[in-house]
């Protein structure tokens, strides 16, 4: 049987297309809302936020992971995945309402409780359209899931902006919410043919539940990780402390969906495709590597550079402590680009209690860190987190070798020209800063250094490997191959 490796192409160029949009909008939207509500405001809604998030992963239970994952899928199995997701939403829909004042009481809040009851609706919304995204996602449609994504950001926009300005304050952000959840499904019926049946099997529910989680119980557990300095501001010091950290992670997260995302949702799909043959498996890997790398490190480590001018770009007086968080996160990012690539590649061979086992060593870490260091301040919480995800990447890299069979120098070379290019740019930026441009009012002195950073990245990455070039001439002319009418 001939082998062909997956086209990365045009996945990749629909998934940022998608999280560009996305992001854009809501961006705008997060940065209005940020200076009309004001930090005690508006880190209350990130608690609730936070909350909803959370649970939501657990929602899940894996299965859309479960369903992507899969050699076969019957319509029967996404019928029974469908109603399993629903069930599950419903349930958690109801727990939520009802524990909604115990919530609130932990954070001594009384007014999570009306908010997170309104924001419970999303677990009986977001199943709706959750089968349909996997199965778009197996199918390598993203310039489906493209669309979906930017009609649910434009829609939460178009609701959130104007209940802002008209002075609804937190309800804003929940109808944001709410209403890009509700087009989000929309949209997503509309771009398959499948309808759900009334058919269930017990056994490809079991099945299913026994892959994905936990998956789901890794990824919330993950989660709990890169926000467990939120979790324990929000216990301990109060919401003030998680609407810095909220700010600063929604700068790295808007970041994160445009230079990685795009890889991370077709990482498993492809890398899935090829587990079987384990030769193309490493070089799908690799490739995704040395690409995300390429594009990643820069995003960050400039932002790292400039995160003063653009704090008080997008969030005004008042929000000057969002600066440290952005540049703590930046930190991170070669170890999130390693583990959560890592991660894909074992999830698509099928190794699920692997992930579960990879995620448990990283929780039990952080939130011992974080504890510990809790009366240090918040900055020193996401220190201990982002040093937290270099201190499991040898164990990380065990787990590729193990399960992949690569080796760490392999993912390395890979990831090298990237790093070293942006140590470079962050020196020249940073020197050149101190030296006089500092003074520059911040609009000027991103004008200046955005483009003097990137022509320094790019001049030093070239000189080390010109292959990144031929990668990203393929990756376009494999896409003006495929819009090219024959």
């Amino acid at each position: 049987m001939t082998s062909h490796r997956p086209g990365i192409a045009s996945p990749l160029l629909w998934s940022t297309a998608s999280s560009l949009g996305t992001q854009a909008l809501g961006f705008v939207t997060f940065a209005v809302l940020a200076r009309l509500l004001g930090a005690p405001a508006f880190g209350l809604v990130a608690l609730a936020a936070l909350v909803i998030d959370l649970l939501l992963l657990i929602s899940n239970a894996g299965i859309s992971e479960a369903v992507i994952q899969r050699n076969s899928l019957s319509d029967e199995d996404a019928d029974t995945a469908f109603w399993a997701n629903l069930a599950c939403g419903a349930m958690f829909c109801a727990c939520t309402i009802i524990a909604a004042p115990l919530i609130a009481r932990l954070f001594g809040q009384p007014e999570l409780r009306p908010i997170l009851i309104a924001l419970a609706s999303i677990f009986g919304i977001t199943p709706l359209g959750a089968i349909h995204t996997a199965r778009l996602s197996r199918e390598l449609r993203f310039r489906s899931v493209a669309m979906r994504n930017c009609a649910a950001a434009m829609t939460g926009a178009m609701i959130g902006l104007p209940l802002a300005l008209a002075g609804y304050g937190v309800w804003a952000l929940v109808g944001q919410r709410i209403g890009a959840s509700i087009a989000m499904v929309i949209s997503v019926w509309l771009s398959t043919r499948w309808t759900p049946q009334l058919r269930f099997r017990w056994a490809t529910c079991r099945d299913m539940v026994r892959f994905g989680a936990h998956l789901g119980i890794a990824g919330t557990l993950n989660q709990i990780n890169i926000r467990s300095a939120e979790i324990i501001s929000g216990m301990l010091v109060g919401p003030i402390a998680v609407a810095f950290i909220r700010a600063g992670s929604r700068i790295v997260e808007v970041l994160n969906q445009i230079t990685y995302t795009p890889f991370q949702q077709i990482s498993m799909p492809i890398m899935a495709r090829t587990a079987h043959d384990h030769h193309m498996l490493k070089a799908t890997y690799l490739r995704l590597s040395r690409m995300s790398a390429f594009i990643m490190f820069p995003a960050f480590f400039g932002t790292l550079a400039l995160a003063r001018p653009i704090v008080a770009i997008v969030f005004g007086p008042g929000w000057a402590p969002v600066a440290d968080a952005i540049r703590i996160f930046a930190c991170a990012v070669v170890a999130s680009q390693i583990n959560n690539l890592i991660v894909a590649a074992i999830t698509s061979t099928g190794s699920s209690r692997t992930v579960l086992k990879w995620t448990s060593t990283q929780i039990i870490l952080g939130l011992t860190a974080a504890v510990a260091v809790h009366r240090l301040g918040w900055q020193a919480m996401l220190i201990t987190g982002v040093a937290r995800g270099y201190i499991v990447l040898p164990y990380s890299f065990a787990l590729l070798r193990k399960h992949v069979g690569i080796r760490f120098r392999e993912v390395l070379g890979s990831i090298w020209p990237a790093l070293s290019s942006s140590a470079v740019m962050v020196l020249v930026v940073t020197i050149g800063m101190a030296m006089g441009t500092g003074q520059l009012a911040p609009p000027y002195a991103i004008a200046f250094w955005l483009p003097a950073g990137a022509a320094t990245y790019f001049a030093f990455y070239i000189w080390q490997d010109r292959t990144i070039l031929q990668q990203m001439h393929e990756v376009l002319r494999m896409r003006m191959r495929k819009m090219t009418p024959s």
